[in-house]
């Protein structure tokens, strides 16, 4: 009896993990969302503002651009690099993310970057959110960034607020971002 009662207790602790485990993908936590915007916001700023790391050794010069090597070492190709947009975004959205980017090539199996971000604008302020779940295979992350009048100069009284939604939806593959765009 003792035996099977341990039995029973090991099996329910089990079952419980695997519970806890399986919730996140069928319903993500509030922290599990942010945590996944975090990671999108990484991801798609190497293509706005923060291009992957270069040591700057190795170049290739496709005739109007320089590219550099990039020396991130989780990601050394064009498939690892689209992998990871992938990991984040919708098949529609990564594949436009990617397509719309001169930043990358690859030359002889290994990616390279041309290391030239936008600028940030100096007028956005701190970003809040707001996350609100839209249905069972959609949740709104919405983001409120104040602009500044121009705070160079000292002058830091809001004259707008702008306002994005980004949609992140249940797929085949996970929970992914359906639109996305930079904040900074």
């Amino acid at each position: 009896m003792k035996i099977f009662r341990s039995f029973f207790l090991a099996v329910c602790l089990v079952l419980s993990a695997a519970g806890a485990a399986f919730a996140s993908p069928s319903a993500p936590t509030d922290q599990e969302v942010i945590t996944a915007f975090q990671n999108a916001v990484t991801v798609f700023e190497w293509f706005e503002h923060q291009p992957l790391p270069t040591d700057g050794n190795d170049k290739k010069d496709s005739g109007y651009m320089i590219y550099y090597s990039v020396s991130d070492t989780n990601i050394r190709t064009m498939a690892q690099l689209k992998a990871k947009v992938h990991e984040n975004f919708t098949d529609a959205l990564s594949s436009f993310i990617i397509s719309g980017s001169r930043f990358y090539r690859e030359f002889d199996g290994k990616l390279y970057v041309a290391p030239n971000g936008k600028p940030l604008d100096p007028h956005k302020g701190t970003t809040t959110f707001n996350i609100v779940r839209k249905g069972a295979d959609r949740i709104e992350l919405q983001a409120s960034t104040p602009i500044m009048q121009d705070p160079e100069h000292g002058k830091t009284n809001v004259v707008r607020v702008q306002k994005v939604t980004f949609p992140y939806v249940k797929t085949e593959k996970g929970w992914r971002f359906s639109y996305f765009e930079s904040l900074e």
